[in-house]
């Protein structure tokens, strides 16, 4: 487990039992870990500014500058090459509690994400690459700005255009390949060694017609439990992209630089480049071909491949140009597209064996006025979510990828962010419940949604169950008591939507909390306190397909861990439960400050383990018109303190 900056190691002797075996620091922030046997991949964030001054990686990632100008005093600045690194972290964990690290790699960009499978890891990270005294901008002179007259201003505009483009030229004339790929560093034993840069087959290059930035998109393959240290890298120019990859595709979903919000754009075009790589073979990574489609795509469920077909589904005109003086825009649409690789068939357009996504299908005009919120591909089939004010369920056939036609539509109260797929017939959605009207989303209900879609032409719904609020107080007649919505992970992070279908019981984290003001006696005194009180639950879901129905099967109790004897300050981490896992008859749920096993039948707690790596917050104490404060419990009164003392109050405050 992934905890704060710490790899925690817990064991499982038999299910229901969990064990705390060791932890060790991991270098940045972690986002992501992989496990192959014994091996575990971690990925971690390490920004240049956290870095200590005196590590190398700095001296790696920047160098000093002298500028100088005619009648002016030289000065130095530091130019920083990239500001973040992607560090990946092989750790050998054969030995449950003596992790040791046995490789360390780092990237130059963001972290995307990665794929560990067999040994062959393929990561995907985005690097803005700055390169120094290049211009995306035109330099005006002050004449340009004093002139009244439109002809002359236009001329300088365009001279200085000229100069701009020019002198951007002549950088880009001396520039090498080392200059703007991001660099690849490693631990070696010697210390930290770049691995060297080599063109390849990287003699030909092209963007797309219209690209404007200068980011790229880094897909490494690597053999990460092999001392063989050769790597194959491929870069693509692209803004920040959707990852989607099946068996032995990869598809890379990004916005052209002519969407909704690309300044001085007076068209309604919006739309989304794809770019599709081929991963069949464990060693490479090879680029197929590149397409485009119109609008925007939600995210990596609205990507899909499907016997070499790859389907993406997309909003148009989600939000409109607000510097358009018109009345034409009539609000978003929706798209589903199918593409396939073909030979270029314009040979002058073309060189050597390029080929190009060409649009074989598509079907239009779906929900006019909303924006797809989800999406599934499943099969033959394509599942959208659409929202406005109320939540049509759409039903596509793709069974012929040129022909896609909608079969069914259904319009259901609030919205669904994430549909899993049960069988063939049922789908199990969560989002956000109505309002009370029906219409509009009443943000603080989480809602969990079954649906038949057994009749493809009619689906209909055939359950929800509001969980929300997360807690409710007895005898509380004020709206929420103080408490703040109720909210779930689940709802944007389908890793923490565990669906367990030997036993048909849906598990999602619940969690809320609210500020208190109260009293507490402490070594007998008095103190006033105010604070936090956090809730933090798992809900686990009955989800009965056959007869079309869900109940409450009971919940997991983590609020304890953050409210120890009912003093909590705010929480920087997260209090919610993060993950979940059905082991046997148990399910085991991990949070930040703790992780527990119960038995799922009856939900009998079995273990509560405290794990390290989160910050606690701090209880600060303060005497009341005094001001005096102390983060340490023994300095509070005591039974000997003066008895006049112990009538007065202090503050407690989190």
């Amino acid at each position: 487990m992934l905890n704060g900056n710490l790899l925690v190691i817990m064991g499982v002797p038999e299910f229901g039992e969990l064990t705390l075996e060791s932890n060790m620091s991991v270098q940045g922030y972690p986002m992501q870990m992989m496990l192959d046997g014994d091996r575990i991949v971690i990925a971690s964030s390490i920004s240049y500014w956290n870095l200590p001054t005196d590590d190398p990686l700095r001296e790696l990632m920047s160098e000093e500058v002298t500028v100088s100008y005619p009648g002016e005093e030289e000065y130095s600045y530091t130019y920083t090459r990239v500001q973040n690194l992607v560090k990946y972290t092989v750790v050998d964990i054969s030995d449950r509690t003596a992790p040791e690290v046995e490789r360390e790699l780092y990237i130059e960009g963001n972290y995307h994400t990665a794929r560990l499978v067999d040994g062959t890891m393929r990561s995907v990270t985005h690097l803005w690459t700055y390169i120094e005294g290049m211009r995306t901008w035109v330099h005006l002179p002050q004449t340009y700005w004093e002139s009244d007259s439109d002809e002359e201003r236009m001329e300088i505009w365009n001279q200085s255009m000229e100069e701009t483009i020019a002198a951007n030229q002549a950088i880009i004339d001396d520039l090498t390949l080392d200059d703007f790929a991001p660099h690849i560093y490693e631990v070696g034993d010697d210390g930290l060694f770049q691995h060297p840069i080599s063109s390849g087959d990287c003699d030909e290059f092209s963007a797309s017609a219209d690209s404007a930035g200068r980011g790229f998109t880094t897909i490494m393959t690597i053999q990460m439990m092999s001392e063989d240290s050769e790597m194959e890298v491929d870069h693509i120019t692209s803004s920040w992209a959707h990852v989607y990859a099946s068996q032995d595709v990869m598809v890379l979903a990004e916005p052209a630089n002519d969407w909704w919000w690309f300044w001085r754009n007076f068209g309604w075009d919006d739309a989304t480049n794809i770019h599709v790589f081929d991963i069949s073979d464990p060693t490479e990574t090879t680029y197929v071909a590149s397409g485009r489609v119109d609008g925007t795509v939600q995210d990596q469920f609205s990507l899909s491949e499907h016997n070499g077909v790859i389907r993406v589904a997309t909003t148009e005109d989600a939000w409109g140009r607000w510097w358009l003086e018109t009345e034409e825009w009539t609000g978003p649409t929706n798209n589903v597209f199918t593409l396939v690789a073909m030979e270029c068939m314009i040979p002058e357009g073309c060189e050597g064996d390029s080929s190009e996504m060409v649009q074989i299908g598509h079907v239009g005009d779906i929900a006019e006025g909303e924006r797809i919120w989800s999406a599934r591909f499943v099969g033959d089939r394509a599942y959208l979510v659409t929202f406005r004010n109320i939540d049509p369920l759409w039903v596509i056939d793709l069974t012929d990828p040129t022909d896609p036609e909608i079969l069914g539509e259904l319009e259901v109260p609030g919205v669904s962010t994430y549909i899993h797929p049960v069988d063939a017939n049922t789908l199990l959605t969560i989002g956000i419940g109505p309002g009370e009207d029906g219409l509009g989303l009443d943000w603080s209900m989480t809602q969990v949604s079954l649906f038949d879609v057994s009749d493809p032409t009619n689906p209909t719904l055939a359950d929800s169950l509001p969980l929300s609020p997360a807690y409710e107080e007895d005898g509380c007649d004020e709206w929420g008591c103080g408490w703040s919505w109720s909210y779930s992970e689940a709802t944007y992070e389908h890793k923490a939507f565990t669906y367990w279908a030997p036993e048909q019981l849906l598990a999602v984290p619940l969690s809320t909390y609210r500020y208190t003001y109260d009293e507490v006696i402490i070594d007998g005194r008095t103190y006033t306190y105010s604070g936090y009180e956090f809730v933090s639950t798992l809900e686990l879901i009955d989800v009965d397909a056959e007869n079309g129905t869900l109940s409450t099967h009971g919940m997991v109790n983590h609020s304890e861990f953050y409210n120890e004897d009912g003093l909590s300050g705010w929480w920087a981490g997260s209090t919610s439960i993060r993950r979940s896992i059905f082991m046997g008859d148990y399910i085991y749920a991990f949070s930040a400050a703790g992780a527990s096993v119960h038995r799922t039948d009856d939900l009998e707690p079995m273990v509560e383990l405290d794990i390290p790596g989160h910050d606690q917050p701090e209880t600060y104490y303060y005497e009341e018109g005094e001001g005096d404060e102390s983060t340490d419990p023994d300095t509070s009164p005591s039974d000997g303190d003066d008895p006049k003392e112990d009538e007065d109050s202090a503050t407690v405050e989190g």
